[in-house]
């Protein structure tokens, strides 16, 4: 199964170090999103800065960005 990598990023970066193993595109996609869901709804932000300023950024195991989204979009964000 490929891994893929979730980072959360404005201007400070949290990298995901560990990475998640996922049958394939579109459940890295369905992954993501909840992850972004999930913070929302604990905290108003983070590290001091609100949800519209942070991106969701999802690499595969090359290090390759396959797809990304505002984590503010989560909920109307088309797929990539």
């Amino acid at each position: 199964m490929p891994k893929f990598y979730f980072t959360i990023a404005d201007n400070a970066v949290l990298d995901d170090s560990e990475g998640t193993e996922l049958p394939d595109l579109e459940a890295a996609w369905e992954h993501a999103r909840t992850v972004a869901s999930e913070l929302m709804h604990r905290r108003e932000g983070m590290l001091g800065h609100p949800w519209d300023e942070w991106t969701m950024i999802v690499k595969n195991e090359k290090g390759d960005e396959v797809f990304s989204f505002r984590v503010a979009e989560t909920v109307d964000g088309p797929k990539p």
